[in-house]
């Protein structure tokens, strides 16, 4: 069964987190960005490249690692992305890189330029890397696999 939840404000993000348990002790089964429309050129001719792009990322996570809900997943579709990170700091999961798990995702306004688009927040387990993200759309697909 899927099920499709499409939010265009924080408010309504932060609901479907909760349907997800915020993806408390989930874990990132994968990080997709894609690049669209990235053939542009500015008004001297130039090509933009990348930076200039439409851009999108989906994250996979298995909100449910646990149990015989393990057979789940959910896409998290960021549209019209603004901005992304993933900042990592010192790690101390296995081999010395980030543990995949999620401590919370949070989300909330973003305050600049006009308080309209989406900032996503969320810590790894094990260390201190963190993914952020600000975008004008979210799109949760929930699934089985």
């Amino acid at each position: 069964m899927n099920e499709r939840i499409e939010t265009t404000n924080a408010d309504e993000a932060d609901e479907a987190l909760l349907g997800f348990n915020r993806f408390h002790d989930g874990y990132v089964e994968g990080i997709e960005i894609k690049f669209e429309n990235y053939k542009g050129f500015d008004d001297e001719g130039a090509s933009t490249g990348i930076g200039n792009s439409e851009k999108t990322i989906i994250l996979s996570v298995n909100p449910y690692p646990y149990g015989k809900e393990h057979d789940k997943i959910v896409h998290v579709e960021f549209k019209d992305v603004k901005s992304f990170e993933i900042i990592s700091g010192m790690d101390e999961g296995p081999k010395a890189g980030p543990t995949w798990g999620i401590c919370q995702a949070l989300v909330m306004h973003e305050p600049i330029p006009d308080g309209k688009d989406i900032f996503w927040d969320f810590y790894f387990l094990c260390g201190e890397t963190k993914y952020e993200v600000t975008c004008s759309k979210i799109v949760f697909e929930y699934s089985k696999i």
